[in-house]
Parts: structure tokens; sequence; C-alpha cells
């Protein structure tokens, strides 16, 4: 295991935390296309941190962080998918995100792509990962995994022991999409989304908080090549993200109406910030909206353009692309040279107080984004720290 201590600047590790009094030093990323894709290949680099006032609250109640793991299982189950891979980069890969997990000081790890053939083994695929993190941390992790759907791609979580106590958890199986064409063939999610219901007491006090944390995968672009509407899938993934927001709202209608508890939602959209499924994930729309007379249509590259007086306010919102700091980077995930905002986390308006990094300063977000070591995946890992 290599030694997880120094400085991660030193270490050239790119830990972005959100401070908005980077105001200096932040703008918004250019060169964008109609999807948000930056046009050109940028490199990640370290954003540099202000001066923000002591919060009150003392020191986050709660890190959540969300990684997709890049097609991670036992070894065995790891291998069907690359047959070349062998125990030397699994063993690094198992390092690099125990490296990522413990460099964040996460307390709740949402995870996507779960190589399993069930939950059990989807929970015997995480121990190396749970073991390195107790070797690194002295803090002893529990996993929750949920049954594997399309390509034996599941969701799970990593829950630190010291920090809450897992609840309750959910998987939205077996859920019939809404239809955008009413003659289509019923569909159900590709990769089934998994809830986790926590209690975590604030470190200060006795405050305990419920906090519900759904964590969400949506279709990849993978085969677009099949798909009739020329759209690499991104249809599918606006019936998946209505069916998501749906459920959530009703699901957790007492988050949309105080604070007295907190939900997270957080995951993988396979899909840019600003194209049609990201749209219906927040509420700005609705599926509805791209039916007959709903008054959006889609551009080649899914993105909605829609006639005046169709957006609604947002139920969900951003708390990555609302920090300016972090919406400074790049994306999350790489591909051909273009970044996109694929990975996310969001919170209801109710909600969003937590994630400041001070009471006194509405909307700086304390969120952040972490690119090394590259070989933990594909995709950055996302956080977000939470004070009550």
């Amino acid at each position: 295991m290599r030694r997880l201590v120094g400085s991660f600047f030193r270490r050239g590790l790119v830990l972005v935390a959100a401070a908005a009094a980077c105001d200096l030093c932040m703008q918004a990323a250019t060169g964008a296309d109609e999807t948000g894709a930056s046009n050109a290949k940028r490199q990640p680099t370290a954003t540099p941190i202000g001066l923000v006032a002591p919060d009150p609250r003392g020191s986050s109640d709660l890190t959540v962080c969300s990684q997709n793991l890049k097609l991670l299982g036992t070894f065995a189950s790891a291998k069907t998918k690359n047959i070349k891979y062998t125990t030397k980069q699994h063993e690094n890969k198992i390092e690099d995100l125990v490296e990522r997990f413990a460099r964040a000081k996460c307390d709740v790890i949402g995870l996507q792509e779960i190589i399993s053939a069930s939950a059990a083994e989807g929970e015997t695929a995480l121990k190396p990962i749970i073991d390195g993190l107790k070797a690194a941390t002295s803090r002893t992790f529990e996993a929750r995994v949920g049954p594997p759907a399309e390509g034996g791609m599941g969701l799970g979580f990593l829950v630190a022991t010291d920090r809450a106590t897992v609840l309750n958890t959910l998987a939205y199986s077996r859920v019939e999409l809404p239809k955008l064409v009413a003659k289509q063939r019923p569909r159900l999610f590709s990769r089934t989304p998994l809830e986790l219901q926590l209690s975590v007491k604030a470190r200060n006090d006795e405050v305990t908080k419920v906090v519900s944390i759904v964590n969400f995968h949506l279709k990849s672009k993978r085969g677009g090549e099949g798909d009739p509407t020329g759209l690499e899938w991104e249809t599918y993934r606006m019936e998946m993200a209505e069916a998501f927001r749906r459920i959530i709202e009703v699901r957790h209608q007492q988050a949309f109406a105080s604070n007295k508890s907190i939900l997270v939602v957080l995951g993988d959209r396979n899909s840019n910030f600003d194209v049609a499924s990201a749209r219906i994930l927040e509420g700005s729309l609705a599926l509805s909206s791209f039916q007959a007379d709903g008054g959006c249509r889609l551009t080649k590259r899914g993105f909605p353009v829609c006639r005046a007086g169709v957006e609604q306010p947002k139920r969900l919102f951003s708390v990555l692309t609302a920090n300016r700091g972090v919406f400074s980077l790049p994306g999350t995930f790489e591909y051909k040279g273009q970044y996109s905002w694929l990975d996310d986390i969001l919170l209801p308006a109710e909600s969003l107080p937590f994630a400041w990094l001070n009471p006194s300063r509405e909307g700086d977000y304390d969120t952040g984004v972490v690119y090394e070591p590259k070989g933990a995946s594909d995709h950055a890992m996302v956080w977000v720290k939470l004070n009550w």
C-alpha cells in the first residue's frame, strides 16, 4: 500500500476545495460547444484556494463523495470485461481508489460500475477497498450494494461507521419508465438506482440529522450507433431522468418542503450538464416538454431548444457547476480530448445551506473534484461537505 501521507500539493494531487473567495482566480470554462463540452484538450490543474472565514458551525459533519469505478469487481469478474487485465493492475487500481477516498476524507462514497453477479458478490469486490481504507486511515467502512442490471453493473455505497449509522437501503428496481413516444416498448432503468438512509450526529453538538443519499447511473453512449434516433441513447436517458426525479419528489416530499432532513442526489448522468436529460433530472424541463406541443425540441447533440415560458424552476441544484471555482475546471470525464461534466451532486433548495462553506456566504459551496491518481478511474471523483 502506498504511503498516504504528505502534502497533496507536493504530490501534485488535484483536490480542489470549493472556495468562492477565489474570485480573482476563477473563471468559467471557455471554448465550449453547445453541449458545454470543452473544445480544447485541457489538463486539470489545482485551483488556488482563497481565504474563507472560519465556519461558526465548526468542522463539517459529513463528507459525501461519488466515484464511477470503471468496471470494478472481484479480479475474476473484472477480467471478464478485459481479458488482458492483470492482478497487478487490479491491485494498483484499488490502491489508487483508496488514495482518492483517504485524501478527500470521505465519510460516505456513492459508487457506480460495480461488476458482479449479485449484491453479495459486489460487496465482496469492495472488501479490498475497505481493507485499504482501514490501513490508510484507521477507519472502518461498511458496504451496501444494490442488484446488478445491464452488463452486470450495480451501484453501491461505502459508509464510515464512525460517522454515520445506516438506517435503510432501497433499490429502485423493476420501475417502468415513462415513454417519450407512446408506441415504443416499455423500458426499465439500465442501472438500478440505490437509496441509502443514514443517521448522522453533528460533531460539535447533539443534533442528529437523517441524510438520504440517492445514487444513479444513467445509460452510457456506448453502442450509440444502435440508437434509431441517432442521439446516442439521449432519449432513453431523458426517460430515466424523468422517472428518477418523479420517484425522488414523491419519496422525499419532506426534504423538498423543509430542512429537517437532508437529501443528496449523486452519480453519473453519462451526459453533460446542459443537455436534455440533465435539465429533466434537475426539473427545469420535463419529459412532456419534448412531446407534442410541449414547446421543446432536441438538436443533434441532445441539447434542448425551447420556446419562451417552457422552463420551470429547478427542483434539484448542482453544487458543483454552481460553484465558480469548481466549474472553472474542465469537467469530470475526458473523451477524445474533450471534457464533460458527467458526474454530479445535486440537492433540493431546502438542503443547499448545509453545503455552504459558511452560513453567512449564501451559495458558496464546499465542493470539489479529485483527478488523481489517474489509475483509479477514467472518471474524476466529486465531493461535497455537509454541515449543520
